[in-house]
């Protein structure tokens, strides 16, 4: 399966030393004019579902309710808690597990130029709350910190690839997003270690892969 790539060379180089960098470096691809979906049968039928993604079990989720401190971080908080930026048309969730990693996709459509949107307000928020910020969770308070631009997929109209260190009840965990538009749908997947967190832990490429193929 194709692995996540970088989706410029700084993107390598930033990701390989630890540190960050501004959106115009890193993640976010070129802008390609947004267009319907047109997606058979809807968001249900393009969503992940059983054994779609090899070495995970996807089954039907709820979103999550998130409720930021600083209105300009509030992109990155629901992508990284696993839910979708605006107000999309539709919206699915699913959530998968397996190879050591729980994985939440929402797959959001949006009206006209608004999934374009969304993905605009997820770079600018990385930028602007780098230093990061804090949120609640289904009611559990959350800090964000160490908010960073990360690797993005290849074969999505724009994807954007993001990283955080979560403190929750006195823990420490990474975080980690990729987020991705095809045409007027934006796929926000999210992933948490299950267990302890190996050093390069990373959103499955199973599931992104998976995921693509199916909006592709």
């Amino acid at each position: 399966m194709t692995a996540v790539l970088c989706a410029l060379l700084s993107a390598c180089d930033v990701a390989g030393g630890g540190g960050g960098g501004s959106v115009d470096e890193l993640g976010l691809k070129p802008i390609t004019q947004a267009t319907a979906t047109g997606l058979p049968g809807g968001l249900g039928k393009a969503a992940l579902a059983g054994r779609e993604a090899e070495g995970f079990t996807v089954t039907a989720a709820g979103a999550p309710v998130v409720r930021v401190s600083q209105n300009a971080c509030a992109p990155a908080a629901y992508a990284l808690s696993g839910t979708v930026i605006g107000k999309p048309a539709s919206t699915v969730v699913r959530q998968a597990s397996g190879e050591g990693a729980v994985v939440t996709v929402a797959l959001a459509e949006y009206e006209a130029e608004q999934a374009q949107s969304a993905m605009d307000a997820l770079g600018t928020a990385v930028d602007d709350c780098a230093s990061g910020f804090t949120a609640t969770v289904d009611g559990e308070d959350r800090a964000f910190r160490k908010i960073a631009l990360e690797l993005a997929p290849e074969g999505a109209d724009q994807a954007m690839g993001l990283g955080a260190v979560v403190k929750r009840a006195g823990a420490k965990t990474p975080v980690k997003a990729v987020v991705f538009r095809k045409g007027n749908t934006v796929a926000y997947v999210s992933a948490v270690p299950e267990g302890s967190a190996p050093k390069d832990f990373a959103v499955p490429a199973a599931i992104v892969d998976a995921q693509l193929a199916k909006l592709s």
